[in-house]
């Protein structure tokens, strides 16, 4: 049975970091993040993992924002579990944390059913921006970002997503 929490002890999160790394350096098609980031999403409880047997086989990250909203984003499920519910409960655990979220995504497919299944919305980047407060934009900039956008985007068109709480 595969777990998935937010939630782990503090002497996990330098190893959860470095397995998730390691898993990461795996798939090209895996935006970088730095250890340190990741540690910090962990004491954050922004980072949901999953997890078989105390390994890790796949991760979904919430990164804060200002103004209440915050990003989704470097996503990996393991290819055998794609179809199960994993995505699902990561992505529900993650919901919970602020009431706006902004995502984007180049995968058509992939944006029809967040929209029909969790109310996501297409969006501008313009309002993306401003519905982050402009931390969507200025977690782009550093080098590391900058290269994976501009790998994602030579392949595909981004679709960017908002996300608003029912009933607000």
């Amino acid at each position: 049975m595969v777990d998935v929490a937010t939630s782990f002890a503090a002497e996990r999160h330098g190893a959860l970091a470095d397995e998730i790394r390691s898993i990461a350096r795996a798939h090209p098609e895996v935006s970088e993040r730095s250890a340190r980031q990741l540690r910090r999403a962990l004491r954050g409880r922004r980072l949901a993992v999953a997890t078989d047997d105390g390994r890790v086989v796949g991760w979904f990250l919430s990164e804060p924002g200002a103004g209440g909203a915050h990003e989704l984003g470097y996503l990996f499920v393991e290819s055998r579990l794609r179809k199960g519910e994993i995505f699902d409960r990561m992505l529900a655990q993650l919901l919970e944390i602020d009431r706006h979220a902004v995502a984007v995504t180049f995968r058509p497919g992939f944006a029809d059913w967040l929209q029909r299944s969790y109310g996501f919305e297409r969006a501008s980047i313009g309002r993306v921006i401003a519905l982050s407060h402009g931390t969507f934009l200025l977690r782009r900039l550093s080098p590391v970002r900058l290269a994976a956008v501009a790998r994602h985007t030579s392949e595909a068109a981004p679709i960017y997503l908002t996300w608003t709480r029912p009933g607000l």
